[in-house]
């Protein structure tokens, strides 16, 4: 062949295009333009994760210091109210929020397993059972008195 777009090359023929199709000459211009629009917002900007986690970290800190600077609410022994909010925390998971049982035994019955009395749960609870109850000895001796106190209330 003699048109310079084309040639014959061991018998295929070859037509060379001067041009991209317009729908691909679109979509990469279209690309590009998202490119320098991400690369203007991501890097030049003072956007950061890092920068936000900082940020995070000492909105976190300053609000625990504050907390630790304020005066240490004194809590009666066996304070149900306690007992309610530790329950909401650390045992809904297992045994219910209305403490009828999930995954762990009702707490509402008359009798448990191991007795009901405030020695027996608070053994229950800081030393845990066999069988899937774990211990919360890391609980402070009021949060846990207060605990057994509300589940008796139950």
């Amino acid at each position: 062949m003699s048109d310079h777009h084309s040639f014959d090359y061991d018998g295929i023929k070859y037509r060379i295009e001067s041009r991209p199709p317009l729908v691909f000459t679109i979509l990469f211009s279209g690309l590009v333009l998202w490119a320098l629009g991400f690369m203007g917002y991501f890097l030049f900007s003072d956007w950061s994760s890092v920068g936000e986690y900082v940020q995070e970290k000492k909105a976190n800190d300053a609000l625990k210091a504050a907390s630790a600077a304020a005066a240490p609410v004194k809590v009666a022994p066996g304070d149900p109210q306690v007992g309610a909010a530790v329950f909401a925390e650390r045992c809904a998971a297992c045994h219910g929020a209305d403490a009828k049982g999930k995954i762990g035994p009702d707490l509402t019955r008359k009798d448990y397993k191991y007795g009901k009395s405030e020695a027996a749960i608070t053994e229950s609870i800081s030393k845990g059972r066999p069988g899937g109850m774990p211990g919360f000895g890391d609980l402070a001796p009021e949060k846990i008195a207060g605990l057994a106190a509300y589940l008796l209330h139950l």
